[in-house]
């Protein structure tokens, strides 16, 4: 077991754990990676909870990405307070951003998404049959990013001079 954390850089205890008959994994959290795209989704999270967990994915990401949330929610119907249903998260439904929002830096994550979530009126977002049922409450996210091939950076991009210079190529401090 050793030779296979060595080969997989992983350590041995957390080997170990995972291959334990007795590990549970988190049964509120399923994570899915593609190619081009990977989704984190939340299940059965208190409200207070949906930031820093948003926060916490959104600072392990490497390069630069497109994102999108989609909203879990459950309804509570206004004849019988114990009729209950679920709706899980869904972009077709319950998006948070009309389309992906590009984040090119560190600096966007909490510019573009968390200040601009925090902003916005959620409950607002969510497609259910106003007539019949209320939100209780909504208790699951996913979140969506979809991979770029460009690095992550936080800083302005030097441009080369024999660039700048160039008059056939706009640049803003070239042009007249």
């Amino acid at each position: 077991m050793k030779l296979v954390a060595k080969q997989y850089n992983v350590s041995f205890d957390t080997l170990k754990k995972h291959t334990s008959p007795d590990y549970k994994a988190d049964p509120k959290y399923r994570f899915y990676q593609g190619n081009h795209v990977e989704s984190h989704l939340y299940e059965g999270i208190q409200p207070a909870e949906f930031y820093d967990k948003l926060e916490n994915v959104l600072a392990s990401q490497k390069s630069a990405f497109k994102i999108n949330i989609a909203l879990g929610y459950d309804l509570v119907s206004r004849t019988d307070d114990s009729e209950t249903r679920y709706f899980h998260p869904n972009l077709s439904n319950t998006s948070v951003f009309n389309s992906p929002i590009a984040i090119n830096s560190k600096a966007d994550i909490r510019k573009k998404v968390i200040s601009e979530i925090r902003s916005m009126e959620l409950a607002d977002k969510l497609n259910y049959p106003k007539s019949g049922y209320l939100v209780k409450a909504i208790t699951g996210f996913k979140i969506f990013i979809y991979k770029r091939e460009h690095a992550l950076g936080d800083s302005e991009a030097v441009i080369p001079k024999v660039i700048r210079d160039n008059k056939s190529i706009r640049v803003e401090s070239n042009l007249w």
